[in-house]
């Protein structure tokens, strides 16, 4: 009878282990997360059939001729390695090009699903392979596919050129309003991932005209470049034009819900000097607390040149 008990006990602590172990496994996966790739992910963009778990943006600014130093730089953040740590699987991962192209009229790059691993990953559980009904190898295979894929756009990516203009807040708010973008905030997680020198210059919104201190007006006009910023409010107060414009392509509230913005901050230092980057900085965290945007991260690039 004592061996019996016994014996119910360890069957019992078997049986409470193996569920607590699936429990576990199961809350740590989102809301909507493919259970089996063959039949709950599309075989297209492998991204998942029932639920919008994720979607990072790169929106890459190519107006400004780029140097060697500042491609690697920033290779080694959106693509590669980098890419798959910090990008959950299923989560869609689109690449956009801001050039003399309105926002209207450019298309991604590339925009699709980051597939699963089949690694057992601490930080991401959903690596995992579900023995129920993956296979190991089928599930490696399919991820081969996709890391070729997403790596065959990166020759001729960074192509840049001195352009007219930067439409870097019009390419901004594009995506947030428009739904073609997918980029909604039906989505769980959103990240837009900025690429740029943040030298926004169009017709409606100029930052050289802004970015120039009273010392630099008193040039001759031809000799005049971008050397200092004023604030985000002191554009505001200043140029009635400028302020309507913000008002009236503001994005709403559901727009911005949920969003996180990264900026990796492209240091032109063969083109600006020390005190434009650390106020132009200061001027887009003023732009983007307007636009209802507080999770916002700037990364500037460490100067290349001694």
């Amino acid at each position: 009878a004592i061996m019996y008990r016994k014996l119910d006990k360890l069957v019992i602590s078997l049986f409470l282990i193996f569920t607590w172990s699936l429990t576990v496994n199961a809350a740590s996966l989102p809301d909507g997360f493919p259970k089996c790739s063959n039949s709950d992910v599309n075989k297209t963009n492998f991204c998942p059939m029932s639920a919008k778990l994720g979607h990072k943006i790169f929106l890459v600014d190519f107006t400004s001729k780029w140097e060697g130093p500042q491609v690697e730089w920033v290779k080694g953040r959106i693509f590669g390695d980098a890419l798959i740590a910090n990008t959950p699987p299923y989560h869609k991962i689109s690449f956009l090009k801001i050039d003399e192209k309105p926002p209207h009229t450019q298309k991604f790059v590339y925009s699709k699903c980051r597939f699963k691993t089949g690694i057992k990953s601490e930080k991401f559980p959903g690596d995992q392979v579900n023995k129920k009904c993956e296979g190991i190898d089928n599930i490696k295979k399919i991820y081969s596919d996709w890391e070729e894929q997403i790596n065959s756009i990166q020759p001729g990516f960074f192509e840049s050129t001195d352009a007219k203009q930067s439409l870097i807040y019009e390419y901004i708010v594009h995506l947030l309003r428009e739904t073609s973008s997918d980029f909604g905030a039906d989505y769980k997680e959103r990240e837009l991932v900025i690429v740029s020198d943040l030298m926004q210059f169009s017709k409606r919104v100029n930052f050289f005209k802004h970015c120039k201190s009273i010392s630099m007006k008193l040039k001759p006009k031809k000799k005049q470049v971008a050397d200092k910023c004023g604030t985000f409010k002191e554009l505001l107060k200043k140029e009635k034009s400028f302020a309507n414009y913000m008002k009236a392509t503001k994005p709403t509230v559901e727009m911005v819900k949920n969003l996180k913005v990264k900026v990796l901050f492209i240091n032109h230092s063969y083109e600006h000097g020390e005190d434009l980057y650390v106020t132009l900085e200061e001027l887009w965290k003023g732009l983007f607390g307007y636009m209802g945007i507080d999770n916002v991260e700037i990364i500037p690039q460490i100067d290349y040149k001694l």
